[in-house]
């Protein structure tokens, strides 16, 4: 039996799918955050799987030691696991890892889709090689911010962090068919379009701060609008050089211009690019009560947290 754990965007979707459509091989499908990592490795572990591939995922300072670990009994069990990523790695997780009998392909000159496109051998010939290129054109252009693909747009309304495991799984199972684009998608991605137009019209309440003569701002996140178009909207309104785009739960994704902000959200517990990251916080019991009357609390503490952290914001 095999498991993928993979990322719950496109880019971790569509690797999944790629994976299998190449691979050809069968198991099931476990959908993950970096910040709860640990707990997913914990209940795919408990399955005793045979083969665990990950995808688009990258660990922090909180759960390397225990994924190490999951690998180290996957490994004397007579298992494996496979790492396909794209984020930034210190070399000693990737030593350490590697010593723990995980197969690591980590490369930051694509996205986690082209990972699996660059390094996975596929099982038969008879590969539609166009719908693997479209795809991993379309999904990497999106996920790393280009846009150099007429697709991109499409591919990063497609799936967003706040859908459910079974749209995921409808949009896995057929990419992984070989079938890039559908009338389901595209009705998906056209009530997306429509309703971050209606949402990006109305008035936004913004904090904004300076960090060592770094200009951040902080937004509370939308149901509607992926954060990486927020946190653009945003930057441009504010004139910001990071933007940190939160919600109740403590989740922080960040997005900067010029900014290494993946230092500072390692340093907070997570992890990601240079300019694009995310960590989650725990948020006192007195700024979740008085977030809900008032979405100025919420913004003020990420700022104070922040500004905790100062030595770790720094320009590239």
């Amino acid at each position: 039996m095999s498991c993928i754990v993979t990322h719950t965007d496109i880019d971790g979707v569509a690797a999944a799918a790629l994976y299998t459509y190449l691979t050809k091989e069968s198991g099931s499908i476990v959908f993950a955050e970096p910040y709860n990592l640990k707990k997913v490795m914990y209940k795919v572990h408990k399955k005793r799987p045979r083969k665990v591939i990950v995808l688009d995922l990258s660990p922090n300072t909180d759960t390397i030691d225990f994924v190490i670990g999951v690998a180290e009994l996957l490994r004397e069990r007579g298992g494996s696991i496979t790492w396909f990523d794209h984020h930034v790695w210190d070399d000693e997780w990737v030593e350490r890892l590697s010593k723990a009998g995980a197969t690591l392909y980590i490369d930051r000159s694509t996205c986690a889709t082209g990972v699996v496109a660059r390094y996975v051998k596929p099982s038969i010939s008879s590969i539609n090689r166009k719908f693997v290129t479209d795809l991993v054109d379309g999904v990497c252009s999106a996920d790393l911010w280009r846009f150099e693909h007429p697709m991109s747009p499409f591919f990063m309304r497609l799936v967003r962090r706040r859908d459910d495991d079974e749209w995921r799984l409808y949009v896995y199972n057929t990419l992984s068919g070989g079938t890039i684009w559908t009338k389901e998608f595209e009705e998906k991605v056209a009530n997306r379009f429509t309703e971050e137009v209606e949402e990006l019209s109305r008035p936004m309440q913004v904090e904004v701060f300076d960090v060592n003569g770094i200009r951040i701002a902080v937004v509370e996140k939308s149901e509607k609008v992926e954060n990486s178009i927020l946190a653009t909207r945003v930057m441009s309104l504010a004139k910001a050089e990071i933007v940190a785009v939160v919600d109740r739960s403590g989740k922080i994704s960040l997005r900067s211009r010029g900014v290494n902000v993946r230092d500072l959200a390692l340093a907070l517990g997570g992890g990601g690019h240079m300019q694009a990251a995310g960590a989650k916080i725990d948020l006192p019991i007195t700024t979740r009560i008085a977030s809900i009357l008032r979405t100025k609390a919420l913004l003020e503490h990420v700022g104070r947290v922040l500004k905790e952290y100062a030595d770790y914001i720094k320009k590239l």
